[in-house]
C-alpha cells in the first residue's frame, strides 16, 4: 500500500467522495451534513490524501 497526496482528479476517488456526499445526504438532515465538497477539498489549507493498494482505492 501506498499513500499519496491526492489531486481529486481520478475518476476511482471522485466516485468514492460522490458515494459518501450521496450517503450522508441520504441519511442526515441537510443541515446536519457538515462535508466539504470538491471545490472545498481543493481549497487554500487542505490536504486530502489517499491509500492505494498498486491500481486499487483503499480510502
Amino acid at each position: 500500500m501506498h499513500i499519496i497526496e491526492d489531486d481529486l482528479s481520478g475518476p476511482e476517488i471522485r466516485a468514492l467522495l460522490e458515494e459518501h456526499f450521496a450517503g450522508m445526504l441520504a441519511n442526515s438532515p441537510e443541515e446536519s451534513c457538515h462535508f466539504l465538497d470538491f471545490d472545498g477539498l481543493k481549497g487554500p489549507g487542505v490536504t486530502f490524501w489517499s491509500i492505494w493498494n498498486e491500481t486499487e482505492l483503499m480510502g
